[in-house]
């Protein structure tokens, strides 16, 4: 019998997690490499241009990605949306944003160069998404720019964001039984710099 799954057989089990998908060389890849994971929050462009280092690896969830100078890894949970992403990202016209050679993400689309298919539990937004996949890879420190998970507006809005009470909770409640991923996380604003602290 011939499997057209790619996630077939993979199955990993890394810093308490679980997952399948074609990711396992990606496991501690990365040790003790500084990473910067990029939300869409308002102020996310000045922070990363106030805080980037040259050997920082660069994470982007989402829109965000389209516009970062430099960019490492591409994360997203709305995989859906991403090939139009890349398109602006990618399209001639727009080179000089910045470079292409970066590395997609997902969760469950085998179109994204890795797929973290099964990743249990998953994180409930992508920019917290990429901070897992970067805390898997083995990064540490891992700083949150454009991530306050709170009502900041994202830089393309202007008005608050609601419903960030729950996945605040959800927040605690993983970094309640990981430790050590909330050791390894900082973060430059909002919520998320009272309580992960800040670099």
């Amino acid at each position: 019998m011939e499997w057209n799954n790619p996630t077939f057989g993979n199955t990993w089990e890394h810093r308490g997690y679980i997952g399948s998908g074609n990711v396992h060389a990606l496991l501690d890849s990365c040790l003790g490499r500084r990473a910067l994971v990029c939300g869409g929050a308002q102020g996310v462009f000045e922070d990363v241009e106030r805080i980037i280092q040259k050997d920082d690896l660069v994470f982007a969830s989402n829109d965000v990605g389209m516009y970062l100078p430099r960019l490492d890894h591409w994360v997203t949970l709305h995989y859906a949306k991403m090939p139009h992403w890349r398109a602006i990202r990618d399209d001639a016209f727009s080179r000089q944003i910045g470079n292409t050679d970066y590395r997609t993400h997902s969760h469950g689309s085998a179109l994204a160069h890795f797929d973290w298919f099964g990743l249990t539990p998953i994180m409930p937004l992508s920019g917290l998404f990429a901070a897992q996949i970067a805390y898997l890879m083995g990064c540490n420190p891992i700083i949150l720019v454009g991530c306050p998970n709170d009502q900041t507006p994202r830089f393309f809005e202007t008005g608050a964001i609601e419903g960030y009470a729950t996945v605040q909770k959800t927040i605690r409640s993983e970094m309640a039984f990981k430790p050590e991923f909330k050791k390894a996380i900082r973060s430059v604003s909002g919520w998320t710099k009272e309580f992960f602290g800040e670099p």
